[in-house]
């Protein structure tokens, strides 16, 4: 039986969880390449991904490795969905709907609820605001930066942009750049990480691997293209690191919500000015 089936966190800090059997520590860093794979090949190939991913959760299961579970079970609800629902394609729902369905299972399910140890506030300090800041800060630089010299197409973005009236601009984008940053950091930070924590132990290996997948989300997403791809590979890096440091969600998803910000105050302004 695979260790992290007694893993139970408590209190306000996310604890390492247990690690995984190699078995399990396999699966998990299969299922990240295979996520990984979802998201660069291309649309007719869904079905074989979602085929391999559904073989991994079996395998999982069979294990009793619950880590893997978690991570494989996600992945398959990621990838299977739009085949059976081709409304949840377009983003947000892209997000919503996987996360929302693997949430509800995994709170039905005794052995994933108990292993259910990554949505934690954790700590404050000085040492956390510091490299937030940071983040904050040069993020938001470098998203204007890359705005300004790649002059991406505005329509892929702004189609997202019902029409509004000026004073709802603010409450709009305030929703926006929450949401989304707690469904990316929800995947990233969460789920994806917490599996890699298992499979490799708390160190870079696992921070560095989550961020693989979360840049290549952005390829064709604000900012996306080849150098929009490796500015959010490090900001991941960044975000991994303040999940560690801080041994919660809460400051990496505030740091997020600050780039969604920036982001949203950049298309307001294609809006207002063309």
């Amino acid at each position: 039986m695979d260790q992290d089936i007694i893993s139970i966190s408590g209190g306000h800090e996310i604890n390492p969880p247990r690690r995984s059997t190699a078995a399990g520590a396999a699966i998990i860093c299969a299922d990240v390449a295979l996520l990984c794979a979802l998201m660069l090949l291309p649309g007719d190939t869904r079905q074989w991904t979602a085929a391999a991913l559904a073989l991994l959760a079996v395998c999982a299961v069979v294990l009793r490795s619950v880590r893997a579970v978690h991570l494989s079970l996600f992945c398959l609800l990621w990838a299977a969905l739009p085949l059976v629902f081709p409304a949840s394609r377009p983003w947000p729902f892209s997000l919503i709907i996987p996360v929302a369905v693997y949430g509800v299972t995994a709170a039905a399910l005794p052995p994933l609820r108990r292993s259910f140890g990554w949505l934690r506030r954790g700590r404050p300090g000085y040492d956390i605001l510091v490299p937030m800041t940071a983040t904050v800060v040069l993020s938001g630089i470098a998203l204007v930066i890359w705005y300004v010299a790649a002059k991406p197409d505005h329509d892929q973005f702004l189609r997202y942009m019902p029409r509004m009236p000026v004073w709802m601009f603010p409450l709009a984008g305030l929703g926006f750049a929450m949401g989304n940053a707690a469904l990316e950091e929800a995947i990233f930070r969460g789920i994806v990480m917490d599996a890699l924590d298992s499979a490799l132990g708390p160190g870079p290996a696992s921070i560095l691997l989550q961020s693989v997948p979360f840049a290549i989300l952005h390829l064709s997403g604000f900012p996306g293209g080849g150098w929009g791809m490796a500015m959010v590979l490090v900001y991941g890096l960044a975000l991994g690191s303040i999940r560690r440091r801080s041994r919660g969600m809460l400051a990496p998803w505030l740091t997020h919500v600050a780039a969604d910000g920036v982001i949203f105050a950049i298309l307001v302004r294609v809006v207002l000015h063309g």
